[in-house]
């Protein structure tokens, strides 16, 4: 690009520089009025969004305040009913099928009482209208086709359902999140609108009345705003309650945005996000929260324009500027064009053609030498280089010859300086502007001269030395190698050694924590005798306490024997009247004779059971005397054992430190010994350079006769 605009013509150039400046700054002034028209533009549009999701909010807050009026006012009416003492069922049953019948939105109502909190009798009441199995008032009003349906709310665990707990527990009114529900055979997407039952201070029971939310979703998916744009519903919980897809409807909020919605949920703020992609298409979406009075929540509108809607006023303002603008600056540059073709391009074309002809070495006369403008500055210019050119051509004439005799000596004595003649100094005669150049080249010759002979009788000198040097260098190498050699085998024989007391040491350490459990083992083992035997002794003592109670239970069975032969004769005396007291003196005698028996086998037991223990004993004492032998003895091995691993860790220490030394004598060596081979390597070199440097001296003839003859042996 810098080489096509250097190779333009100046009217070109400056059109260029023109056109350019003039359409930078028209980019720069439509950027700013397209950036500010969309800034505007998308405000409005934001404001005019907010606008509408307000009108739809309002509306859809006035339905929905709708049903909370309905709820409030079924549960306002049962409330009072308790209150007054009108615990009739039936009664409740009508107040909430007129309302319910009034009421041309709800499909259904119905109440939940705390068991026994309406009547306090639900027991015995089950199957009855508006009752459940168990008895509570649960009843429900479901609207079907224009037709009332009363049916009882059976739902297992109901009192724990959200649609319960959110207003009782709370005393105030609640919304519960959309759910599906089927109706005349067709699932629908409904809420339900809830409301406290209170009797004077204490909340009794929960009205509901249910909103059928599909004719709000129609109605709400119907509006285009701006004619492209979409308007959609969220619950509280962020659910789907109104989308122009059914199949999101009651499902959560998915996808981008989604912490914006929540906080403006939650904040009851407005947000607006753009960019959003939405099924391809770049997307501006308006979250317009709805607080829903009296029902302690807050809904969110949400409402979808696409970029393109907002953006298309300042696209087309855009392309009007941009076709003015290509307009304005294609009238200035034909201006520019034309002034700059009659005023400049034409004496600058005449006044180049004179210039080339000039540097081609033609004589001609300058145009344009009376203008008083920068072209006259110019033409009067190059009329002074025409006439200096004049000048320099017959100075070149001569300079010419004066550099031909000039080149002609120094060329002859180049040549015979490259046969290697230095002997060959200019004799010529020079002009006198290049006399100081012969004088220079002579000098020259004659100090090569004298430094090439210089330098033949150094180089003889130096291979000698070189080749003494690589000798001594290489003996001294072979004898340096061989002590490496040496101290490397003494090294690794030390690091066995190292290792094997080390190995001995570790062995030692070893066994000394060995013997070290077997006295605790031991010491443990002694412990357990002693419990034993104390143990022994407490059952010794135990049986003893045993023999003494089979003492008293003999005793008491033969004093049973005698009272029951003294109920014989009594009974024996009374006749027939006691003959059934003499039976049972008979088996109370036989009672007692058993349980001497008994007596006598356990004191037999019990009398085998000492001789054990006793045995028992002696055992555990004479094992604990093992084991105090044992300890003693495994003792004197642990002193022994923790002796000789100490001496083996002290030995390996000294070897340890022996090995290091001579490592490390192993490794100088061997530096060294790398040295003198680089040493010795570094001579031959030497000695090689030598002999090439006499070589080449001997190439030049210094006057005294050739150089000494080149060596031809290798060093």
């Amino acid at each position: 690009m810098k080489d096509l605009f250097s190779r333009m013509r100046i009217a070109g150039k400056l059109m260029t520089v023109a056109g350019l400046a003039i359409a930078l700054l028209l980019l720069l002034g439509f950027t700013a009025v397209v950036v500010e028209t969309g800034s505007v533009v998308g405000t409005l549009s934001d404001q005019s969004a907010v606008a509408q999701a307000d009108a739809e909010g309002n509306r859809v807050s006035t339905d929905i305040a709708t049903f909370e009026a309905t709820a409030r006012s079924m549960a306002s009416a049962l409330g009072k009913m308790h209150a007054a003492g009108m615990r009739d069922r039936g009664a409740a049953l009508l107040v909430l099928k007129t309302d319910l019948l009034e009421s041309k939105v709800a499909l259904g109502s119905w109440t939940m009482i705390q068991p026994n909190q309406w009547d306090g009798a639900d027991a015995g009441k089950g199957g009855l209208p508006g009752s459940s199995g168990e008895g509570h008032f649960t009843p429900y009003w479901v609207k079907s086709n224009g037709v009332l349906t009363q049916m009882p709310n059976n739902e297992a665990g109901a009192y724990e359902k959200p649609y319960f707990r959110a207003a009782f527990e709370s005393g105030k009114g609640a919304i519960v999140d959309p759910y599906a529900y089927d109706v005349d055979g067709k699932t629908i997407l409904m809420t339900s609108i809830t409301d406290p039952v209170r009797s004077g201070d204490k909340v009794i029971g929960v009205v509901g009345v249910d909103m059928e939310l599909g004719s709000l979703s129609e109605r709400l998916s119907a509006l285009k705003p701006f004619g492209t744009g979409r308007v959609m519903l969220l619950s509280s919980s962020a659910t789907w309650v109104a989308n122009p897809d059914p199949a999101q409807l009651g499902k959560p909020y998915e996808g981008a945005g989604l912490d914006e919605v929540k906080a403006a949920l939650a904040s009851g703020e407005t947000r607006v996000l753009n960019d959003l992609d939405i099924g391809g298409v770049p997307t501006r979406r308006v979250i317009r929260p709805i607080a829903l009075q009296g029902l302690n929540t807050t809904w969110g509108l949400v409402l979808d324009v696409p970029e393109a809607t907002i953006s298309a006023p300042a696209r087309s303002m855009a392309w009007q500027l941009v076709i003015g603008g290509l307009v304005i600056v294609a009238a200035v540059l034909a201006s520019l064009f034309y002034a700059a073709g009659s005023i400049i391009g034409k004496p600058i074309a005449g006044l180049s053609r004179a210039v080339d002809r000039l540097a081609k070495g033609d004589h001609c006369a300058i145009p344009e030498l009376d203008r008083q403008d920068e072209i006259g500055t110019m033409a009067r210019a190059a009329d002074v280089f025409r006439q200096a050119a004049e000048d320099r051509a017959e100075a070149d004439h001569r300079s010419a010859e004066e550099q031909r005799i000039v080149t002609s000596a120094v060329g002859a004595g180049l040549d015979a300086l490259t046969r290697g003649d230095l002997t060959a100094e200019i004799s010529a005669p020079f002009p006198a502007g290049y006399a100081a150049l012969k004088e220079n080249f002579n000098a020259a010759l004659g100090e090569l001269r004298r430094m090439i002979g210089a330098v033949t009788n150094s180089a003889v000198g130096i291979r000698t030395g070189s080749e003494e040097i690589a000798q001594a260098s290489e003996d001294l190498a072979r004898r340096t190698e061989s002590n490496a050699a040496s101290l490397e085998e003494t090294s690794a024989a030390l690091v066995q050694i190292d290792h094997r007391l080390k190995a001995s040491a570790t062995a030692a350490s070893q066994t000394v924590r060995r013997a070290d459990e077997a006295l605790s083992t031991v010491a443990g083992g002694r412990t357990v005798a002693g419990e034993a035997v104390q143990a022994m002794d407490r059952v010794s003592l135990s049986a003893k306490g045993i023999d003494q109670v089979i003492e008293g239970v003999d005793k008491i069975a033969f004093q049973t024997r005698v009272l029951a032969m003294n109920a014989a004769v009594e009974a024996g005396r009374a006749g027939d009247a006691g003959r059934g007291f003499a039976v049972v003196a008979d088996l109370v005698s036989a009672l007692a004779m058993r349980a001497e028996e008994e007596a006598k086998r356990a004191r037999d037991q019990l009398t085998v059971t000492q001789t054990d223990i006793v045995t028992a004993v002696d055992a555990v004492q004479r094992v604990d005397a093992a084991f105090e032998t044992i300890s003693g003895g495994v003792g004197e091995v642990h002193t022994l054992l923790g002796q000789m691993a100490e001496d083996n860790q002290a030995q390996s220490s000294a070897i340890s430190q022996i090995t290091v030394a001579v490592s490390t004598m192993d490794q100088s060596t061997q530096q060294n010994a790398a040295m003198v081979e680089e040493t010795s390597a570094a001579a031959r070199n030497l000695t090689t350079e030598a002999i090439s440097l006499n070589d080449q001296a001997a190439r030049f003839d210094t006057g005294g006769g050739r150089s000494p003859a080149r060596y031809t042996a290798a060093a």
